[in-house]
């Protein structure tokens, strides 16, 4: 005869699982709630907090009017329907009427459908707004938060027990997870804009100009603008140039590009000879639009466009992190038939702007016929100076620049050299513009992952000699460097706050954030394609990913059989756990904190028409008091209270 027993209510305690549900879920949301929708929040958790009974009526009127109100004045000034029909802001939106709705419902202390499946939805919500590894880590959690609270509740069972059963279940999915990650086709979406993103954190770019004033490029900054995975090994530093802007115009303060309505020659040649790099980029947001190629770019990033000086732009200003693959030739100088506007404005200067250059320019011009023994005298000259590379310089003549420079506070960094260097080499006769974008730091760099950070944002010359644009690093002119100074342009020095072991443990955890991003969060269809083609030509790399598939399985297998181990107070309470197992499985409970010995009596004025199962249990309950209170043998009270076990088991009420 089968028995079943009505379970005892939980109410309560199934409000109290549900409330730490929604705290898990909504905690990233509420980061990008408005103010009006976050006063709003707190007025709800004070009144959960405060009203330990169901809202009335009036009290749920009250709070829908109170989250209209409040969704109306955070969404204020976007009600347009070109707005709405952004999915960002209709997926805001769409929490904000969710969060209203909940708080109602939940006033109500009833557990309905809507207030089950919500946590579920706010966690695919949350998908939208947020970006990185932190938020992947934290979704797991969720999962395995919501599959704990489930099971809890399911199982009418503590806390300890029901994240037992949800590690094993963990365990159990975790190959699967694996394989099916790897294997399962990957949907191409060209031009999807969900998942984990927000990033809102906006890096420094470039702008097109580069100033000498107080608005000079500078920015001393760690924060990472970019990530570069090369295909193999990083290059040589000497290769790290990362192009963002060309300047030909001298506008005495600050340098600018060639206006774009001006049309010019559009054929450029990409030289063959060098080494070619392939890499894959993530920019994280600039607000602007330039993208930043390696040296000598083989072809346009996607996306993109890339114009005769070899700069990448895309058409819209870069608002979320930007991953792109590229192509590039690793040299310091490529073949190019300029047009005449191009060598014309290369070539332009002021002599009386700046006299003194201009005077020691003509005696190298007079005296050196070639233009590449010009360069190299410009270069001595530079040295013979005796400037110093500092990133704390006394500000310039504004008026004369380059003469302020060079012979006067002959103290600056990356701009004030690149921008002397190209007006006196314009004044030698050598055509002369300035590039800007980043130049790598080889000490941030990890097998095939560079970082490049805000301050690596530097500035270097390119001189057009027979055919060809040559770059020379005019910061590399410098006689001094000052030891206080935190730069990344051509000899840099490490942070004085940051110790040498601290930094080599941040960029290790930079790579592995990397790799994490890459192979995880940014694995899509045609990465899971190289991923298999890789496969194929490389029977080491199979047998490597089968040798750790089966080490996961393995690894999982042992973790499984250790959590389902029992755990319990006493060597007689481990061996009556089947028997207890075999009545909760046939509906009779025991309850919580309910001894075992009234758990048995209750059983007997519960059905007392099982008199063998009575009778056997009234001698387990004498067993299990003796062995643990008692003086009974052990090694005989554990026989005969196992076979007691067994035989209970098998009987037909039970």
């Amino acid at each position: 005869m089968r028995f079943s027993l009505p379970s005892l209510p939980t109410k309560l305690e199934d409000l109290v699982l549900l409330d730490w549900v929604y705290i898990v879920v909504l905690l990233p949301l509420i980061l990008m709630l408005k103010v009006p929708m976050i006063l709003f929040s707190i007025i709800i958790f004070s009144l959960l907090y405060f009203k330990r009974t169901p809202a009335g009526n009036g009290l749920i009127l009250f709070v829908f009017i109170l989250g209209v109100l409040a969704v109306y004045l955070s969404m204020y000034g976007a009600f347009s329907f070109r707005g709405l029909s952004r999915l960002k802001l209709f997926l805001e939106l769409l929490v904000y009427v969710l969060l209203v709705v909940v708080a109602m419902q939940r006033l109500t202390q009833k557990i309905n459908f809507y207030l089950l499946i919500s946590p579920f939805l706010f966690l695919a919500l949350s998908l939208f707004f947020y970006h990185g590894i932190v938020m992947l880590i934290y979704v797991i959690f969720e999962v395995f938060f919501l599959l704990w609270m489930v099971l809890t509740h399911r199982m009418q069972s503590d806390l300890v027990e029901s994240f037992r059963a949800t590690m094993v279940m963990f365990m159990y999915s975790l190959p699967w997870v694996v394989v099916l990650f790897i294997f399962f086709p990957r949907i191409s979406f060209e031009h999807a804009n969900y998942g984990f993103k927000g990033e809102t954190i906006q890096r420094m770019g470039h702008d097109g100009t580069m100033y000498l004033d107080n608005k000079a490029l500078l920015v001393p900054s760690e924060r990472i603008v970019m990530e570069v995975g090369f295909e193999k090994q990083v290059p040589p530093a000497h290769f790290l140039y990362f192009r963002g802007s060309i300047l030909y115009i001298d506008k005495k303060d600050h340098w600018e590009p060639i206006p774009s309505f001006v049309k010019r020659n559009n054929y450029v040649s990409y030289t063959r000879d060098g080494a070619k790099v392939a890499y894959n980029v993530t920019l994280y947001p600039t607000q602007k639009r330039w993208i930043y190629l390696l040296d000598i770019p083989q072809s346009p990033a996607k996306e993109s466009v890339l114009d005769r000086d070899l700069i990448s732009t895309v058409k819209d200003a870069i608002k979320e992190p930007l991953h792109y693959t590229a192509r590039s030739t690793l040299n310091s100088k490529f073949y190019d038939k300029v047009d005449r506007y191009t060598l014309k404005v290369s070539s332009r200067f002021d002599a009386k702007q700046n006299p003194k250059t201009y005077e020691e320019a003509l005696k190298i011009k007079n005296l050196y016929v070639s233009k590449e023994e010009r360069a190299k005298a410009i270069v001595m000259f530079f040295h013979a100076k005796s400037l110093t590379y500092t990133l704390k310089p006394e500000p310039l003549d504004i008026n004369h620049t380059t003469d302020s420079f060079l012979f006067d506070k002959k103290r600056g960094y990356c701009v004030h050299f690149a921008s002397s260097f190209t007006t006196m080499a314009r004044m030698a006769g050598i055509p002369a513009r300035i590039v800007t974008g980043y130049k790598g730091d080889s000490s941030n760099a990890l097998n095939n992952y560079l970082a490049v950070k805000e301050k690596d944002a530097h500035a270097w010359v390119e001189l057009y000699m027979n055919s060809h644009w040559v770059r020379y690093e005019s910061t590399s002119t410098a006689s001094h460097i000052e030891i206080n100074t935190v730069g990344s342009e051509d000899k840099q020095t490490n942070s004085p706050t940051q110790s040498p072991l601290a930094k080599k443990i941040n960029l290790y955890l930079m790579y592995a954030k990397y790799q994490v991003e890459t192979w995880i969060l940014y694995y899509s269809n045609i990465r899971q394609k190289q991923l298999l083609q890789y496969a194929k030509k490389n029977p080491r790399f199979i047998f490597i990913l089968v040798t750790s598939l089966i080490l996961l399985v393995i690894i999982t297998l042992l973790l499984i059989t250790y959590l389902k181990r029992p755990r319990y107070s006493s060597e007689a309470l481990s061996i009556v756990q089947p028997l207890l197992r075999s009545l909760k499985k046939k509906g009779f409970v025991r309850k919580k904190n309910e001894s075992l010995h009234q758990y048995f009596m209750r059983y007997e004025t519960e059905f007392p028409s099982h008199y063998m199962v009575i009778h056997a249990l009234q001698r387990v309950d004498v067993l299990y008091e003796e062995i643990v209170y008692g003086t009974y043998t052990l090694q005989k009270s554990r026989i005969e209270l196992k076979h007691l076990v067994k035989k209970i088991s098998k009987m037909k009420n039970c």
